[in-house]
């Protein structure tokens, strides 16, 4: 039986850096907000034990954390002798502050719970999502969510329905490149609920993208002439939120040809 699952991307509406922790990891703030914009994962059981993972982009499909998180789920359940196909249609941007590969991480998890009937629950599955990556949490719980801590500290949040011009880069950032130039500050200010609602918040991580980045910082430039455009994540997605899928057909008719661009809505989670 071959079974379909879709792995949703996300969009950071702010990020705030608190510190750095002496594990090396970082405290942030964040609301984390769901978009209808998917990676597709199928998986079929196979009989001989082997493990086989097929994607549409080359480059991972041998390095991808849909690996990690079996190699994880395993180690917790003590399963052995499993087969599996896995086919990765990939729709989201690789290295684009989208969350791709932890939200294929969470779906893979979920769907092993599901098709080998482990029925662990969602404190056990977090347990398991800590040890591939900070973000992995935030999938598991399929919801819109204020974000704290090293991304373990997950609160529901209603977040309002947007529609979304976003422009994706060329580039592949990597997190922890972005994350080793940060300069941590001594007098940053928590952001609270009333900021996001009074439109007082920022990324972080914008400045030092559009440094090191200029044609995502020319992307930005291009959006904030119709609003107040925003970065996700460490880069390289921009984005501008929208009242209406017309108004935001309208600024993407006006955008430069050479921008990739995309229409996507939130998810009403």
């Amino acid at each position: 039986m071959t079974q379909s699952y879709k792995s949703h991307a996300k969009i950071n509406l702010f990020l705030r850096i608190i510190g750095k922790r002496s594990d090396g990891y970082h405290n942030i703030q964040s609301i984390f907000q769901l978009i209808d914009l998917h990676d597709e994962i199928i998986i079929k059981k196979r009989k001989d034990g082997l493990i086989k993972i097929k994607c549409n982009v080359k480059e991972i499909e041998n390095n991808n954390l849909i690996n990690k998180s079996i190699d994880h789920f395993l180690d917790y359940t003590r399963l052995s002798n499993i087969g599996l196909d896995i086919i990765l249609k990939k729709n989201i941007p690789i290295g684009g502050g989208l969350g791709g590969g932890s939200s294929n991480a969470a779906t893979c998890l979920m769907a092993l719970n599901e098709i080998y009937e482990t029925k662990l629950s969602v404190i056990q599955l977090k347990r398991i999502a800590r040890q591939i990556g900070c973000d992995v949490p935030f999938f598991l719980h399929q919801k819109n969510a204020w974000v704290e801590g090293t991304g373990d500290i997950i609160t529901p949040v209603f977040v309002k329905p947007i529609w979304l011009v976003m422009i994706f880069s060329k580039h592949n950032i990597s997190t922890s490149d972005i994350f080793s130039k940060y300069i941590h500050k001594n007098n940053f200010k928590e952001f609270s609920y009333d900021d996001y609602l009074e439109n007082n918040t920022v990324n972080d991580f914008e400045k030092i993208v559009f440094k090191y980045y200029p044609s995502i910082h020319q992307s930005y430039k291009h959006l904030s002439s119709y609003g107040r455009a925003r970065m996700t994540g460490t880069g390289g997605t921009v984005f501008l939120p929208m009242s209406s899928y017309e108004d935001a057909k309208k600024v993407v008719s006006r955008l430069p040809k050479k921008e990739i661009s995309l229409i996507v809505k939130s998810l009403d989670i």
